[in-house]
């Protein structure tokens, strides 16, 4: 790429700048000479983006594409997955494994990343290593052989970090939501076809189906999510292809170069969070709360992260947790409790909507994910609108309550759904995709519009982990509330509706247990059952599960009061959203000299 002469573009935009310097040791005292990044720094003028910057942004739109299908998938069919490989009690750790892997190591991949400038290497790896899992895991004949996959597929999801920095910083700042509007558009892509693509495979084999959600074999070999992730990795190697960047770091070896990551920070971030999110996923499953493997997992994993807490506090001031991000106003620190906040909501839907529509509504394992659409295809719809919005505003603070708001209403929909509700479930659904247009796509660029740009991956990775940590600790909490609620309420009504319809009572617990584990023939062994009883007993079980379910989304409601409160202390950003380009992979010109050209 050749650089701007002076005489012919003397008020070109394009600048250089010297590498941010790093207070960290010895750097300080470099003597090795100054580097220069290329930026485009003309705050007031448009630039005109090319074909090397789309390509690259498409590259990145396929990676949210299918780090989403990957997500979204399992979870549709978990319990025939569950049911396949003669583990119905350690299914839900499919999908988990790929929630944990994003709050444990995405820090790590982004925090590197800003440090060595190694955006592609590190798309690229991740992205292999998943390509490697989708290739395990369709021969797994138990289910520990599926969870080892999931967690090398998970590998690749933790580079979500940079999948949202790397967009962002290569357009510029007043575009930042726009752009990110775009990426959760080709996450809520993959939230449809994920679900559609397994469902339908384990319709047509309720056993071995969802094999095929991995990879394919039929004649010659189909790949699904394998291919996907083969060709991301090969679209980002082509397709991205950012000029080199350099930061005061250069000059050291490797090994000199690991010592200024946050290691000790990684290592309790790591330790504390899976031990305390492995806790939280074994309480209430596999073993009871009071459970002392339980207890003692979860009690030496808080005291690991409150130790990581102090750590970064006190410890070091260039942490994973870097204190620059704290001083460019308070829209950092809110960002990160809305994005707390918008994954305990996402997860009151993602994960206990499924139930209601499977207990309440429709046992078709396809027309199951059929009924998931209208989230995912409305919150697709109108992340455009919402990006557009407040790129033009130059504001993240309306937009973002607007969305919380309307996020908020769909999730009281959910709490009032009976079960006649068929159409009204649809309806709110809908509702609440509406508004989860907007949180994800706005926080994001509200912290990247509020940080450092030699910290835009950190910052997103920390904000992308916080919201993962919020999902698996609320899903843990949502699913003893509702266990808990379902425990007392199943059997009080279903009792009540049968002793009403005739049956005796010394039939009652022999009666419950048959019909919920949907055994035929011991029911109709059962003296003096009929269809009348059991017509009885099961309107008593759907209004049972309904009325359990109210019970998530009554937990999940005052969040979102809280987060749209928290939308009116949000800093104004006007200012910083301009046409500024921290990271532009090509030499960019002003719009006004092409046109006068």
């Amino acid at each position: 790429m050749g650089e701007p002469t002076t005489k012919e573009h003397a008020h070109m935009p394009l600048e250089v700048s010297r590498v941010e310097s790093i207070n960290i040791g010895d750097l300080e005292k470099s003597t090795s000479p100054p580097t220069e990044n290329l930026v485009y720094d003309d705050v007031d003028e448009e630039p005109v983006i090319h074909l090397r910057t789309w390509i690259a942004l498409a590259s990145m739109f396929v990676m949210n594409f299918v780090q989403t299908f990957a997500l979204q998938g399992p979870p549709s069919v978990l319990s025939y997955i569950g049911t396949s490989l003669n583990n119905v009690q350690a299914q839900t750790w499919i999908s988990n494994s790929l929630t944990l892997m994003q709050a444990v190591i995405s820090p790590l991949v982004s925090s590197t990343s800003d440090m060595f400038q190694a955006r592609k290497l590190l798309l690229v790896g991740t992205s292999a290593i998943s390509f490697i899992g989708a290739a395990i895991a369709p021969g797994s004949t138990d289910i520990y052989r599926l969870i080892g996959a999931t967690i090398l597929i998970g590998v690749g999801f933790s580079s979500v970090g940079l999948a949202f920095a790397v967009p962002s910083e290569i357009l510029p700042r007043q575009w930042r939501p726009m752009s990110q509007a775009g990426m959760n558009i080709a996450a809520c892509l993959g939230a449809v076809a994920g679900p559609l693509v397994i469902g339908s495979f384990t319709e047509a084999d309720e056993v071995n189906g969802w094999k095929k959600f991995y990879v394919f074999k039929a004649n010659r070999q189909r790949w699904v999510q394998m291919a996907l992730w083969g060709m991301t990795a090969i679209g980002i190697f082509f397709g991205y292809r950012p000029p080199t960047r350099h930061t005061r770091l250069d000059h050291l070896t490797f090994w000199q170069k690991l010592t200024h990551l946050d290691l000790p920070g990684f290592g309790l971030l790591t330790a504390g969070l899976t031990l305390t999110l492995v806790a939280l996923n074994l309480g209430g499953g596999l073993f009871s709360w009071t459970n002392a493997h339980v207890l003692s997992l979860l009690i030496i994993g808080l005291v690991t992260l409150i130790g990581f807490g102090v750590y970064q506090w006190k410890g070091t001031k260039t942490g994973i947790l870097h204190h620059e991000l704290f001083q460019g106003g308070r829209t950092f620190a809110i960002c990160i409790v809305l994005m707390l906040i918008e994954g305990i909501m996402l997860f009151s839907y993602v994960i206990f909507f499924p139930i209601m529509t499977s207990e309440l509504f429709e046992q078709d394992p396809f027309l199951l994910t059929i009924r998931g659409l209208p989230f995912w295809v409305v919150s697709g719809l109108s992340t455009a609108l919402w990006g557009y919005w407040s790129m033009r505003s130059r504001s993240i603070r309306t937009p973002l309550f607007a969305g919380f708001l309307i996020y908020t209403a769909g999730l009281v929909g959910l709490a009032t759904v009976q079960p006649r509700d068929n159409l009204r479930s649809l309806i709110f659904a809908g509702l609440a995709g509406l508004g989860f247009g907007a949180p994800l796509v706005l926080i994001v660029a509200g912290v990247q519009l509020s940080t450092p740009h030699h910290l835009i991956a950190t910052a997103t990775a920390v904000t992308t982990s916080t919201r993962a940590v919020g999902a698996t600790v609320f899903t843990a909490i949502f699913s003893a509330a509702y266990s808990s609620d379902l425990g007392v309420k199943l059997p009080a009504d279903i009792g009540s509706a049968v002793i009403k319809a005739g049956l005796a009572v010394d039939h009652v617990s022999a009666f419950i247990s048959a019909l919920t584990a949907q055994d035929t023939a011991e029911l109709s062994a059962i003296p003096g059952v009929n269809s009348t009883i059991i017509d009885a007993a099961t309107v008593a079980m759907k209004q049972a599960y309904a009325d359990s379910l109210h019970v998530v989304y009554y937990i999940a409601i005052p969040f979102g009061v809280m987060a749209c409160l928290a939308c009116f202390f949000l800093d104004d950003l006007r200012t910083t959203m301009n046409y500024r380009v921290d990271a532009p992979v090509e030499n960019l010109t002003a719009r006004r000299h092409t046109s006068e050209k």
